[in-house]
């Protein structure tokens, strides 16, 4: 069987497909090598992704990867990637959700999904679009592991039994019973609505208060900013994405969890770009459109499939 593939890779990975699709300059093709050279999954995303090509037209396949090697030919891998709206890429999103371990998890939704839960200990557990957990209950311990995507928690009493979530980037034990915690690429954020939890993550604890919120990810634990737990459950409720004064990297983030296919975009680029908004999570296409009303981005579509954002360029 095929190991999986972070998706954080597998993005990044069309990513470039699409860059070099356009003009390039020598620095543009080094770093694609470089990236390549970095991580063996790199090449294997690449390849996997050019494997839903392949069957459609199977010369234009191989042209990201033989750019690398000759930096003068000029790449079509868009050309491909919009056939594969039309034959091959209904795959990709049951790739994703293969990649992502859902068909595994004990509890999942899809990108168009929110489903509430009553766990074994009385817990509730809302889960939003594109997220999944896996559940560890024992005589000892209550474990929610969050696989991807947000999710609600609403934490019965047990005094034997500690209740907490694990993300990649550290452990929340709840202290009480209502937060919220979301992974945002590879950062996890948490929110309390009521009560408070203690963060384990890369040896430092805190303890987070009603009304506060805290990202941390391999670094450490960010700085604590306020929150308006009503809000955020009104937001929630109505299946809206409240978002401030966040990067407008990390709303991209979570819009991407509500649509089918890739939404790629280059972090750094939009690095300087903070909003205060609400969005319908529920409607994606609306949701980005909102933002490049408000925002100098553009959004560009190559398929049903692939959507890129990115800064729109200035004209003189």
């Amino acid at each position: 069987m095929k190991s999986i593939l972070p998706h954080s890779v597998l993005r990044q990975a069309a990513e470039w497909m699409v860059r070099l699709d356009h003009p390039t300059d020598t620095d543009t093709e080094q770093d694609f090598r470089a990236w390549l050279a970095a991580d063996p999954q790199h090449h294997e995303a690449i390849t996997r992704l050019q494997g839903h090509i392949a069957p459609l037209q199977e010369q234009h396949g191989r042209t990201a990867l033989r750019r690398a090697r000759q930096p003068r030919r000029r790449v079509t891998a868009v050309k491909c990637l919009a056939l594969l709206a039309v034959l091959g890429l209904a795959g990709v999103p049951g790739y994703q959700y293969w990649q992502r371990g859902y068909l595994l998890a004990d509890h999942s939704t899809d990108s168009r999904q929110w489903r509430h839960e009553y766990l074994a200990d009385g817990s509730e557990l809302e889960l939003e679009s594109s997220s999944a957990v896996d559940l560890k209950f024992d005589a000892t311990q209550r474990r929610v592991k969050l696989l991807q995507g947000e999710i609600l928690i609403d934490v019965a009493k047990d005094a034997n039994r500690p209740f907490y979530v694990d993300t990649p980037q550290g452990s929340i034990r709840a202290l009480g019973t209502r937060f919220i915690v979301e992974r945002n690429g590879e950062a996890t954020v948490v929110s309390m609505l009521e009560s408070s939890t203690r963060i384990d993550s890369t040896g430092q604890t805190l303890t987070l208060n009603p009304g506060q919120r805290v990202r941390f990810d391999a670094k450490g634990v960010g700085t604590v900013s306020k929150v308006d737990p009503a809000a955020l459950q009104t937001a929630w409720n109505a299946h809206q994405m409240l978002a401030h004064d966040e990067p407008l990297a990390d709303v991209l983030e979570r819009i991407a969890r509500h649509r089918p296919g890739l939404l790629m975009f280059d972090r750094s680029a939009l690095q300087a770009l903070r909003v205060t908004v609400m969005l319908p999570a529920d409607d994606s296409d609306r949701a980005l459109r909102l933002l490049a009303r408000t925002l100098p981005i553009e959004v560009q579509t190559y398929s049903p499939w692939i959507t890129r954002v990115s800064l729109k360029h200035q004209t003189r």
